[in-house]
């Protein structure tokens, strides 16, 4: 898991995460999960919405400007989804 993967998976379910939950989205530790939401907040590349009641919460509203995952953007632009091969998946 890397800064910006995370915060794609963030975007994509529009839910807000804590250094737990983005840890065990991907199956790291809570640290690696810290680690990844404060380049998060630090970075400017990034929108985000901060909820500190009870515990400080994280959501991405935005990256680079865009609201849109890539994958949603490529389908849209596609006007279908892209078959499996291209995008590097497993047959």
């Amino acid at each position: 898991m890397n800064t910006h993967s995370a915060a794609e998976k963030m975007l994509s379910t529009g839910l807000f995460y804590n250094d737990l939950l983005l840890g065990r989205e991907f199956g790291c530790s809570a640290k690696h999960g810290a680690r990844c939401i404060k380049n998060i907040c630090a970075d400017p590349r990034y929108q985000v919405v901060i909820e500190q009641n009870p515990i400080k919460r994280v959501k991405v509203t935005a990256i680079d400007g865009r609201t849109m995952t890539i994958d949603k953007l490529q389908n849209t632009a596609l006007l279908f989804k892209r078959p499996s091969l291209l995008i590097g998946a497993q047959a």
